[in-house]
């Protein structure tokens, strides 16, 4: 059994030469247009991530090499310009030999990068995922200007939770779950906020 790729490289290595050639222009092209996007292995994909939210994917078959924008309506807003190609909810497929134009992958990934930037905007703060190394995800919850705020959740590996709480204004408060293996809650604790006890502790001496 082949080893699971842990990085875009190794899972290039996997390829044909062609398909490994044109999915290295991909990458470059979609490089060029979020430098800022960090290279991860998604779901067995190689794919990319930006301020902790999944952006975009890319892999290939033996059939097809495919481009996974991750939206449905991000494909559906440039239908005019994928005409041509072999499309669905989300994936652009096209052959090695066919590769997308860079000028294309550059502006589906801005549409991509626009779109997440508008969707993760709520009036709590913004939505922020942190992962593990393997690709899955470890934590999932807001921030507001850059503190934890809301629900927060923690996953294992296998997916399973782990654990889950609130946080206003960077601080725990009130009821956080422990989970087991099995996704199971197993210990609530309650927690007071920070300047609660500091006031019941001043009303305790008489200040």
């Amino acid at each position: 059994m082949a080893a699971k790729p842990k990085s875009i490289d190794d899972y290039l290595a996997t390829l044909s030469d062609e398909q490994r050639n044109t999915l290295e222009k991909l990458r470059k092209a979609i490089k060029a247009a979020a430098p800022e996007a960090q290279e991860c292995i998604s779901y067995g994909l190689a794919a990319f991530r930006l301020n902790g939210k999944p952006l975009i994917a890319f892999g290939a078959t033996a059939n097809h090499c495919a481009f996974y924008l991750m939206s449905g309506s991000t494909v559906e807003a440039h239908k005019d310009d994928l005409k041509g190609y072999d499309t669905s909810k989300g994936t652009i497929r096209f052959q090695a030999d066919d590769p997308l134009p860079p000028a294309l992958v550059r502006k589906l990934v801005k549409a991509r990068i626009a779109e997440n930037e508008k969707s993760t905007q709520t009036a709590g703060g913004t939505e922020h995922v942190e992962y593990h190394k393997d690709g899955s995800v470890w934590a999932k919850g807001m921030k507001s200007n850059g503190v934890l705020t809301g629900y927060w959740e923690w996953f294992r590996r296998d997916g399973t939770k782990l654990r889950s709480g609130h946080f206003k204004k960077g601080e725990q408060v009130g009821e956080w779950i422990t989970y087991d293996r099995k996704g199971q809650k197993y210990k609530v604790t309650n927690i007071e906020p920070k300047t609660k006890k500091a006031g019941d502790q001043r009303r305790a001496s008489g200040l």
